[in-house]
């Protein structure tokens, strides 16, 4: 004797939950380190400082200050994919966020020397911080791939520069006799 076994199926796709808590924790940890480079911004204002972007090519002040606008944005964002996994990240991505904010401030006051080498101590906890974070969360590795190429280019740019004109090592052309006068 055959035995028949009705199987119930569905035409309708199931409906996935959106964790809501979690996507407002990631947009806030987004937006976290532009409230605080505007709250910086506004106390060194009234103290009379004025950032000072890294704008390469000829690129207007601005464009350089909305590149950093938006590299807070993706490092926010990619701190706050990597926390939601593990915290270990969280002391490292807060370290690296405060020295993205504090640095433009007194870029303007530094030597080529003296800035190139803040420029490279950022590079290094942006490369230990993007290590940290790509070990927990791929997509905040990615995320974290536009801030250490900018920072890099500018470490780079700013210890070649540096290094051309900087009394140790640039050619002193001031001891070679003027041209003869015809």
């Amino acid at each position: 004797m055959a035995t028949i076994t009705a199987k119930e199926t569905s035409l309708h796709p199931t409906i996935t939950s959106v964790d809501f808590g979690a996507l407002a924790r990631l947009a806030l940890s987004a937006v976290l380190p532009l409230a605080a480079f505007g709250g910086v911004n506004f106390v060194a204002d009234a103290a009379g400082l004025q950032p000072y972007f890294f704008s390469p090519a000829g690129l207007p002040g601005w464009a350089g200050a909305a590149i950093h606008l938006v590299l807070l944005f993706t490092l926010g964002l990619a701190i706050g994919l990597a926390a939601s996994k593990s915290r270990t990240v969280l002391p490292w991505g807060i370290a690296l966020v405060a020295a993205m904010i504090a640095f433009p401030f007194p870029a303007a006051a530094l030597d080529s020397l003296a800035l190139a080498l803040v420029m490279t101590s950022v590079l290094l906890l942006a490369l230990a911080t993007s290590i940290r974070i790509a070990a927990v969360s791929s997509l905040g590795g990615w995320l974290m791939i536009p801030v250490l190429v900018w920072v890099g280019f500018g470490a780079a740019l700013g210890l070649a520069v540096a290094a051309a004109w900087s009394p140790p090592f640039a050619l002193i052309t001031a001891q070679n006799a003027p041209p003869a006068a015809a």
